[in-house]
């Protein structure tokens, strides 16, 4: 933790940039996932944030929340393993260790959900912006984006990012 930085502060500067990045890139993966990244100075490189462009085409079809899967990708990179692989894994420490991380990460996904209802775009969209939309239609996108649709999308990213927050500094 740098010093003179409360873990509330560090909680409050990933929600804010994770909501930043929405607005800016409008790609609530990318900006959870580079929020958290940046805050924690978890690797991925740009590799990862590819990897991550098309969780949001998820909402074009009413699936996961790409903010959610953006702070999944960064608990990964916290918690998760670098191989497909390793023998060292059958231990019982081991063993005990991965499902410290894995209720993590369920706690981290049953927050999400008690915050908006559910993990999925198709009923956390309407619930932000009043309506839904069908954003592979270009009108409906323009108008998307002409009824707030940046502005109101940042509130996912800003609570993945801050429950994410909060879980990965538990151990610190």
């Amino acid at each position: 933790m740098t010093s003179g930085t409360s873990k509330q502060e560090r909680i409050e500067r990933a929600s804010t940039k994770a909501g930043d990045y929405e607005e800016l890139s409008f790609n609530c993966a990318q900006g959870t996932l580079v929020a958290l990244q940046e805050e924690f100075g978890l690797e991925g490189g740009k590799e990862l944030l590819k990897a991550a462009t098309y969780f949001p085409g998820l909402m074009s079809r009413k699936e996961t929340c790409g903010a959610l899967l953006g702070g999944l990708m960064a608990m990964g990179l916290a918690y998760g393993r670098d191989k497909l692989f390793d023998p060292s894994w059958s231990t019982e420490k081991a063993n005990q260790e991965m499902f410290k991380y894995r209720q993590k990460v369920y706690r981290y996904c049953e927050a999400f959900k008690a915050k908006f209802g559910s993990t999925q775009c198709g009923v956390i969209r309407p619930l932000i912006m009043g309506r839904d939309y069908d954003t592979m239609n270009p009108e409906d996108r323009k108008q998307f984006v002409k009824d707030g649709g940046k502005k109101k999308c940042r509130i996912p990213p800003e609570a993945a990012a801050r429950i994410a927050a909060e879980i990965l500094l538990e151990d610190d």
